[in-house]
């Protein structure tokens, strides 16, 4: 393995961080979809704190039975922005993103 190859790495992923925040900067309205397919609710926008290059989190917006509700999710969960589609893949299932209901 050449003694660079990590140093590229890491720059390859540095790079593809940018890009997905880049393009997710330009997102605000796309549908966004849990890994496995299933609808998650709508890309309302991104918050920057600690990064500059990409979002730290993604606020999606979605609608209960009574009210529509908004929640965050870290940036480390979204997979893929697909701008032709309008659409925002995350990495993970919706199971995994839902709360468990209160008992």
């Amino acid at each position: 393995m050449p003694e660079g190859s990590g140093n590229e790495s890491t720059e390859r992923s540095l790079r593809t961080q940018a890009e997905l925040g880049r393009l997710l900067a330009a997102a605000k309205g796309y549908r966004v979809f849990a890994g496995d397919g299933t609808p998650v609710g709508w890309l309302d926008h991104v918050r920057y704190e600690l990064y500059v290059d990409h979002p730290d989190e993604i606020v999606v917006r979605s609608r209960s039975l009574l009210r529509p509700r908004r929640r965050a999710l870290p940036f480390d969960m979204v997979n893929e922005v697909r701008p032709r589609e309008r659409t925002v893949m995350l990495r993970t299932t919706r199971g995994a993103i839902e709360p468990s209901p209160s008992t």
